[in-house]
């Protein structure tokens, strides 16, 4: 609060208060609780839609996430599609920390009593943990209990690009009827800042002071080829209708799926707006070419259809503009304006390469 509300109002926000003084309050929340959900609204719209989603009750609610979090938005959307019905693994780091640090826990019940089982496991082995739930889950069902289950995996960058993931392969690979939701940073965020193999070229952090000098890793194509993971990359901000179908295709496939939900996060240092414009700040890294978003679902070749769908177009220019709103960025001007623009440069040609390369896919899957 103090960073948000300097001087004498963010210090008086942060002091401890006896809670008498605000019990008075509680009936405001309580006001607000019985007008949630508003079924009549919901069977009016398709569950898996942008408006019809936003009709369901939410089970995530009160996180401990940073202001403007990007990575709030994607888990709570999957708690309004599923959250009745859904087992979560959730690798340790960012998302596990603001979701269930105790005493507090961020997911909650419906009236019914029914919500997320949620349970964290450690850093490297999230996806094996949550394997291990499903195949619980496979035994109660052949028993005839649990039968309307659906299990997710969640993590961010550094689990599933990194730490965690020969696990998450290995997940994949097994052929398991399990979705994972990787929240991509592009940077350890729980643990200040490092760089990961999800850091992009040229950004500042911890063991790349000077900028990182090698490209992103290609996490969504090493899945795709194994021809049997359905696959998407998503910006919620960006497109909410492309994040929501995938989401929804996702869980409804029969097998692996991976959906990387680009995170804008606080470390990023946007400048303009700070992350009051997080879901904007989504919206101009899919626009200027930095973030792709598309989608592999197999079940479409089955159909004699291609199985790989672009959504977004070609940058439109701005990719030096982009990288320019970030403190991630603009911090290796000063001390290295050379170094800047010559890695900038090359992130941004790496990005039309890419581009490039998945309209080829395109062609390649047809």
């Amino acid at each position: 609060c103090a960073a948000i509300c300097p001087g004498k109002q963010g210090r008086k926000a942060l002091e401890m208060v006896p809670i008498a003084e605000h019990t008075e309050r509680q009936q405001y929340f309580d006001f607000g609780k019985p007008l949630l959900p508003c079924k009549e609204a919901a069977e009016k719209f398709r569950k898996n839609t942008v408006k019809g989603s936003q009709f369901l009750r939410p089970y995530l609610e009160f996180s401990g996430a940073c202001a403007g979090c990007g990575e709030t938005p994607y888990v709570k959307l999957l708690t309004q599609l599923f959250g009745d019905r859904m087992f979560i693994a959730n690798a340790t780091g960012c998302s596990s920390i603001w979701a269930n640090s105790s005493p507090s826990c961020a997911y909650t019940v419906d009236d019914e009593g029914k919500g997320p089982a949620w349970s964290n496991s450690l850093f490297e082995d999230g996806a094996e943990f949550g394997y291990g739930m499903l195949l619980a889950q496979e035994t109660a069902a052949k028993r005839g209990e649990n039968t309307d289950t659906i299990q997710w995996v969640i993590g961010g960058d550094g689990w599933a690009y990194d730490i965690g993931f020969g696990g998450l392969d290995h997940v994949l690979a097994s052929g398991s009827n399990i979705n994972i939701l990787v929240l991509d940073t592009e940077v350890y965020s729980n643990t200040g800042g490092q760089a990961s193999k999800a850091s992009n070229i040229g950004e500042v952090c911890q063991f790349a002071a000077a900028g990182k000098e090698i490209g992103k890793k290609s996490l969504a194509e090493i899945a795709m080829s194994y021809g049997y993971v359905y696959v998407a990359q998503i910006a919620l901000g960006a497109n909410p209708a492309q994040a929501v179908k995938a989401i929804a295709e996702a869980e409804a496939y029969n097998g692996p799926s991976l959906i990387i939900g680009y995170a804008p996060c606080e470390l990023h240092g946007i400048a303009k707006g700070g992350m009051n414009h997080c879901q904007d700040e989504m919206k101009k890294a899919v626009k200027s070419g930095y973030w792709n978003l598309f989608s592999f679902n197999p079940e479409l070749k089955a159909e004699g259809k291609n199985p790989f769908t672009l959504t977004s177009k070609e940058g439109d220019g701005s990719y030096q503009d982009f990288l320019n709103n970030e403190a991630r960025y603009t911090r290796l001007v000063k001390p290295f304006p050379e170094r800047a623009e010559r890695l900038f440069k090359e992130s941004e040609e790496a990005a039309k390469a890419r581009y490039e390369h998945l309209q080829k896919l395109v062609e390649l899957y047809k």
